[in-house]
Protein backbone atom coordinates (compact mmCIF):
# COMPACT_ATOMS: atom_id res chain seq x y z
CA UNK A 1 0.00 0.00 0.00
CA UNK A 2 1.68 3.67 -1.01
CA UNK A 3 2.12 6.25 1.53
CA UNK A 4 -1.03 8.32 -0.24
CA UNK A 5 -3.37 5.50 0.34
CA UNK A 6 -2.45 4.86 3.62
CA UNK A 7 -2.93 8.37 4.35
CA UNK A 8 -6.37 8.29 2.25
CA UNK A 9 -7.33 5.25 4.37
CA UNK A 10 -6.59 6.94 8.01
CA UNK A 11 -8.06 9.78 7.29
CA UNK A 12 -11.63 8.24 5.99
CA UNK A 13 -11.55 6.49 8.98
CA UNK A 14 -10.84 9.30 11.44
CA UNK A 15 -13.43 11.65 9.73
CA UNK A 16 -15.77 8.52 10.12
CA UNK A 17 -15.51 9.25 13.54
CA UNK A 18 -15.55 12.62 13.82
CA UNK A 19 -19.21 12.25 11.29
CA UNK A 20 -20.13 9.63 13.65
CA UNK A 21 -19.84 11.69 16.58
CA UNK A 22 -20.93 14.94 15.41
CA UNK A 23 -24.30 13.17 13.96
CA UNK A 24 -25.18 11.91 17.80
CA UNK A 25 -24.09 15.48 19.15
CA UNK A 26 -26.04 18.02 17.02
CA UNK A 27 -29.77 17.98 17.79
CA UNK A 28 -32.08 19.96 14.58
CA UNK A 29 -35.78 21.57 15.73
CA UNK A 30 -39.04 19.57 14.81
CA UNK A 31 -41.19 20.47 12.11
CA UNK A 32 -45.06 20.45 11.42
CA UNK A 33 -45.91 17.27 10.69
CA UNK A 34 -46.75 16.03 7.34
CA UNK A 35 -44.15 18.46 6.22
CA UNK A 36 -41.06 16.79 4.30
CA UNK A 37 -38.55 17.05 6.91
CA UNK A 38 -35.30 18.03 5.37
CA UNK A 39 -32.59 19.09 7.64
CA UNK A 40 -28.70 20.36 6.62
CA UNK A 41 -26.02 18.93 9.03
CA UNK A 42 -22.41 20.50 9.37
CA UNK A 43 -20.18 18.18 10.08
CA UNK A 44 -16.47 18.90 11.24
CA UNK A 45 -14.12 16.34 8.76
CA UNK A 46 -10.28 18.57 10.12
CA UNK A 47 -10.75 20.45 12.72
CA UNK A 48 -8.32 22.71 14.78
CA UNK A 49 -5.95 21.67 16.46
CA UNK A 50 -5.52 18.66 14.56
CA UNK A 51 -2.99 15.82 14.14
CA UNK A 52 -1.22 14.10 11.04
CA UNK A 53 -0.12 17.78 9.35
CA UNK A 54 2.92 17.05 7.65
CA UNK A 55 5.33 20.12 7.45
CA UNK A 56 8.48 21.62 6.13
CA UNK A 57 9.48 25.27 7.58
CA UNK A 58 11.60 26.99 4.31
CA UNK A 59 13.39 30.77 3.92
CA UNK A 60 10.67 33.06 2.48
CA UNK A 61 12.52 33.20 -0.85
CA UNK A 62 12.43 29.18 -1.01
CA UNK A 63 10.81 27.80 -4.09
CA UNK A 64 9.17 24.36 -3.44
CA UNK A 65 7.42 23.40 -6.53
CA UNK A 66 4.10 21.56 -6.50
CA UNK A 67 4.33 20.70 -2.71
CA UNK A 68 0.43 21.65 -2.93
CA UNK A 69 0.01 18.65 -5.48
CA UNK A 70 -1.39 15.02 -4.58
CA UNK A 71 1.30 13.19 -5.59
CA UNK A 72 4.20 15.19 -3.94
CA UNK A 73 6.28 13.33 -1.84
CA UNK A 74 6.35 14.95 1.92
CA UNK A 75 7.80 11.68 3.46
CA UNK A 76 10.92 13.44 4.95
CA UNK A 77 8.75 16.23 6.34
CA UNK A 78 8.24 16.64 10.13
CA UNK A 79 5.00 15.67 11.45
CA UNK A 80 3.13 17.90 13.67
CA UNK A 81 -0.11 19.22 15.36
CA UNK A 82 -1.76 22.60 14.22
CA UNK A 83 -1.88 25.65 15.24
CA UNK A 84 1.67 26.48 14.25
CA UNK A 85 3.52 29.44 15.87
CA UNK A 86 5.17 30.81 18.39
CA UNK A 87 4.06 31.55 21.78
CA UNK A 88 3.92 35.11 22.41
CA UNK A 89 2.12 37.68 20.66
CA UNK A 90 -1.55 38.14 19.68
CA UNK A 91 -4.28 36.44 21.83
CA UNK A 92 -4.12 33.12 20.50
CA UNK A 93 -0.30 32.66 20.87
CA UNK A 94 -0.15 30.32 23.64
CA UNK A 95 0.47 26.90 24.86
CA UNK A 96 -3.73 25.89 24.17
CA UNK A 97 -3.33 27.34 20.57
CA UNK A 98 -0.11 26.22 19.62
CA UNK A 99 0.76 22.65 18.93
CA UNK A 100 3.96 23.42 16.68
CA UNK A 101 6.89 26.11 16.46
CA UNK A 102 6.79 28.11 13.35
CA UNK A 103 9.88 30.19 13.54
CA UNK A 104 9.82 33.95 13.15
CA UNK A 105 10.30 35.42 9.42
CA UNK A 106 10.27 31.67 7.61
CA UNK A 107 7.50 30.15 5.34
CA UNK A 108 5.70 26.99 6.24
CA UNK A 109 4.56 24.38 4.44
CA UNK A 110 1.80 22.19 5.72
CA UNK A 111 -0.11 19.26 4.03
CA UNK A 112 -2.90 17.14 5.45
CA UNK A 113 -5.37 14.46 4.23
CA UNK A 114 -9.19 14.42 4.68
CA UNK A 115 -12.27 12.28 3.93
CA UNK A 116 -15.49 13.47 2.57
CA UNK A 117 -18.68 11.75 1.43
CA UNK A 118 -19.86 12.13 -1.91
CA UNK A 119 -22.52 13.96 -1.02
CA UNK A 120 -20.93 16.55 0.98
CA UNK A 121 -21.69 20.25 -0.05
CA UNK A 122 -20.45 23.37 1.58
CA UNK A 123 -17.04 22.41 1.98
CA UNK A 124 -15.29 25.16 3.99
CA UNK A 125 -11.73 25.83 4.83
CA UNK A 126 -11.41 28.31 7.95
CA UNK A 127 -8.79 29.45 9.69
CA UNK A 128 -6.34 32.35 11.15
CA UNK A 129 -2.47 33.12 10.08
CA UNK A 130 0.09 35.52 10.70
CA UNK A 131 0.62 36.98 8.27
CA UNK A 132 -0.73 35.67 4.74
CA UNK A 133 -1.22 32.09 3.56
CA UNK A 134 -2.02 30.53 -0.04
CA UNK A 135 -4.51 27.61 0.92
CA UNK A 136 -4.89 25.20 -1.98
CA UNK A 137 -6.97 21.85 -2.28
CA UNK A 138 -6.45 18.97 -4.26
CA UNK A 139 -3.63 21.03 -6.21
CA UNK A 140 -5.69 24.24 -6.61
CA UNK A 141 -5.46 27.19 -5.12
CA UNK A 142 -8.62 28.56 -3.62
CA UNK A 143 -7.36 31.37 -2.01
CA UNK A 144 -4.60 33.64 -1.19
CA UNK A 145 -5.47 35.20 2.37
CA UNK A 146 -4.12 38.38 3.84
CA UNK A 147 -4.34 39.01 7.01
CA UNK A 148 -1.75 41.64 7.71
CA UNK A 149 -0.98 40.81 11.18
CA UNK A 150 -3.74 38.27 13.95
CA UNK A 151 -6.69 38.93 11.91
CA UNK A 152 -8.73 36.21 13.22
CA UNK A 153 -10.62 34.45 10.66
CA UNK A 154 -8.49 35.50 6.88
CA UNK A 155 -9.06 32.05 5.85
CA UNK A 156 -12.67 31.61 4.57
CA UNK A 157 -13.23 30.08 1.64
CA UNK A 158 -15.95 27.67 0.18
CA UNK A 159 -14.41 25.04 -2.29
CA UNK A 160 -15.98 24.56 -5.68
CA UNK A 161 -17.43 21.22 -6.11
CA UNK A 162 -15.57 20.50 -9.24
CA UNK A 163 -11.99 20.33 -6.81
CA UNK A 164 -13.62 17.56 -4.53
CA UNK A 165 -12.63 14.16 -4.15
CA UNK A 166 -13.75 11.57 -1.36
CA UNK A 167 -9.82 11.79 -0.23
CA UNK A 168 -8.85 15.24 -0.24
CA UNK A 169 -5.48 17.32 0.10
CA UNK A 170 -5.53 20.60 1.85
CA UNK A 171 -1.99 22.22 1.81
CA UNK A 172 -0.98 25.58 2.88
CA UNK A 173 2.03 27.99 2.59
CA UNK A 174 2.02 30.21 5.01
CA UNK A 175 4.56 33.58 5.27
CA UNK A 176 5.41 35.59 8.25
CA UNK A 177 6.82 38.76 8.16
CA UNK A 178 8.64 39.46 11.44
CA UNK A 179 6.84 39.64 14.97
CA UNK A 180 5.33 36.57 15.36
CA UNK A 181 3.29 33.45 13.58
CA UNK A 182 0.97 31.45 13.88
CA UNK A 183 -1.50 28.99 11.33
CA UNK A 184 -4.61 26.85 12.62
CA UNK A 185 -7.55 25.83 10.06
CA UNK A 186 -10.54 23.65 9.57
CA UNK A 187 -12.68 21.82 7.07
CA UNK A 188 -16.71 21.14 7.56
CA UNK A 189 -18.73 20.15 5.36
CA UNK A 190 -22.92 20.22 4.96
CA UNK A 191 -24.10 16.94 4.74
CA UNK A 192 -28.34 17.24 3.82
CA UNK A 193 -30.20 14.50 6.36
CA UNK A 194 -33.70 13.86 5.48
CA UNK A 195 -36.14 12.12 8.14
Amino acid sequence: MSMKSLRCLIAGLAASSVMAATALSVSTPAFASGVEDTRQLVVTALDYNSTGWTYLQVPSAADVPLFYERGFDDSTWQTGQSGFGTATGCSFNNPTNVKTPWAVNTDILVRHWFHIPRDAQQVRIQGTVDNDAQVYLNGHLVQTAKSGHCKTGAIDVVVPAGYLDCCNLLAIRGHDYGGSTYLNVRVTYVKPTQS
